[in-house]
């Protein structure tokens, strides 16, 4: 009797550790389902990579262009980079890189940001490889301006969503 009520408890062990490895896997196939979807402007992807651009208008003096992009660097860690550029050398440059998720069925929202600031230059820019959670779309938006003279010029950039799972 004893080896029969074992063999029972063994049995619903092995089908409770079956169904939840399957559960499992569910969650993150729901999660890739909106694939090809966009949110917020940012098409949801499972590349490896993804960048924005914000090139000035044919009217801008003083901003040039400003860039962010961010890569899946593989375990969870993802690798960031921005940068503005100016025509010029500028008494302010700046750089804001927001790094924002989402979990594919609702608008990304904010997970980290950065702020650098240099000054009597035509340029700056950043680098850096993040921890996020898994299971989650993340992309970059950046703010980029100079000011001269008194006079600023600004733009904003945005990758697309990439899967980190």
């Amino acid at each position: 009797m004893k080896k029969v009520m074992n063999l029972k408890n063994l049995l619903f062990c092995a089908l409770f550790a079956l169904t939840m490895s399957l559960n499992a896997v569910n969650v993150q196939a729901e999660t890739l389902d909106y694939l090809g979807q966009t949110i917020d402007g940012s098409i949801l992807t499972d590349k490896l990579e993804s960048s924005g651009e914000y090139l000035s208008v044919a009217r801008s003096t003083y901003l040039h262009q400003g860039t962010v992009r961010i890569t899946n660097n593989g375990g969870g860690y993802v690798g960031i980079f921005g940068g503005t550029e100016c025509n010029v050398s500028c008494n302010t440059v700046k750089l804001n890189v927001y790094l924002e998720r989402s979990n594919g069925n609702g608008n990304f929202y904010s997970y980290q940001k950065w702020e650098n600031v240099e000054y009597n230059t035509n340029s700056v820019y950043m680098s850096k490889q993040v921890k996020v959670e898994k299971g989650y779309y993340y992309r970059l938006r950046g703010y980029h301006s100079c000011t001269k003279n008194g006079v600023i010029e600004n733009g904003g950039s945005v990758t697309d969503g990439i899967y980190i799972g």
